[in-house]
């Protein structure tokens, strides 16, 4: 059971390889591909309109990003690996959101306190959606809704962190902050347990 794990726009922080070792003990394989190459983005960046928007015309867009999801699917075939989900947080919300409906080979995936995410844009998933949104994130109600006609809808699930903010289990999350923490864990084992069902 693999998963790809898509970062935040801030690249590999020590959060996010901490949740990968966790993914790790409890029995997937995982992957986190350096999507940008070591240039992510700083706070400042993300704050700068002009930036932002170009990072997600250039180096943060589906077109630049699909071959190294596909090179990562191929990589997990070559393992043996043969049932494959994967985790986006942020912007890498977008770009799982964006796989499951392009690409063959994943069985399932989730979007952590996602950005970007358009309507229309669950309706066309073709495998079972996770979606965990924070207190800044919009209300999806009726984009979850949109996929209660597909047959996996019963594996679906919508939680809301309206207790956290938007990359608390990312980059922003100060995990030295106990309650931030247990939130993140709270996040961590419905990841687990959502995997655990669909690969």
């Amino acid at each position: 059971r693999g998963i790809l794990v898509n970062y935040d726009i801030f690249g590999m922080h020590a959060n996010v390889i901490q949740l990968c070792d966790i993914l790790g003990e409890m029995g997937f394989y995982v992957v986190l591909p350096d999507l940008v190459h070591g240039k992510p983005l700083t706070e400042a960046e993300v704050g700068n309109r002009e930036i932002f928007n170009s990072f997600c015309k250039n180096a943060g867009s589906w077109e630049t990003n699909e071959p190294s999801y596909q090179k990562v699917l191929d990589y997990f075939k070559q393992n043996n690996v043969e049932s494959v989900g994967a985790i986006g947080f942020c912007w890498g919300g977008k770009m799982v959101i964006t796989a499951l409906s392009k690409l063959k080979g994943l069985k399932g995936g989730a979007i952590v306190h996602p950005a970007l995410i358009e309507a229309g844009d669950m309706a066309k998933v073709n495998a079972p959606l996770m979606v965990l949104p924070s207190k800044d994130e919009p209300d999806f109600t009726a984009e979850f809704d949109s996929m209660k006609d597909k047959a996996f809808f019963s594996q679906c699930l919508m939680e809301r962190f309206d207790d956290m903010f938007h990359g608390f289990c990312g980059a922003r999350g100060d995990w030295s902050n106990s309650e931030q923490a247990k939130r993140a864990n709270d996040a961590i084992k419905l990841l687990v347990e959502f995997f655990n069902k669909v690969l």
